[in-house]
């Protein structure tokens, strides 16, 4: 197989790997953020973009975009009998929000076009990926 027709039939694949890589990680996000304290959360995942009152809490809201690489979709290849591989465009939106009751996350939801293909919540993940690994020498 030429090195250009094998790139642009595994691009999709692994492009689809990365998707539930992170789908991975957001998952794990909604269970490992819960207990750490608004420090925790300010060393690993930053300043939130916006914060808002929640009766005796806070909600503080972490936002990322995605997009494929110069805003262009992976080429899409048709094999027969008619299955289509890639020609979606990859972008999409998510808003990470984190109640916070007593000072500690307390609940971690998600908002936006999150998902990626089948990945559910894949464009969250980038979010809370550095978390994780804090939140297991946090706890």
């Amino acid at each position: 197989m030429r090195p250009r027709l094998r790139m642009l039939v595994l691009a999709p694949l692994v492009l689809a790997g990365c998707a539930e890589r992170d789908a991975e990680w957001a998952r794990r996000g909604r269970e490992s953020l819960i207990g750490l304290n608004q420090s925790n959360i300010r060393m690993c995942a930053g300043l939130p973009t916006g914060t808002a009152k929640d009766g005796t809490g806070e909600i503080w809201m972490y936002e990322h975009a995605a997009s494929a690489p110069g805003g262009v979709a992976p080429p899409a290849l048709t094999i027969p009998p008619g299955l289509n591989i890639g020609g979606q465009p990859l972008n999409g939106y998510c808003r990470v929000q984190l109640r916070f009751v007593g000072g500690k996350v307390a609940e971690v939801q998600y908002a936006g076009n999150t998902d990626i293909g089948d990945a559910r919540d894949a464009v969250c993940g980038q979010i809370v990926r550095t978390c994780l690994g804090y939140a297991q020498a946090g706890k």
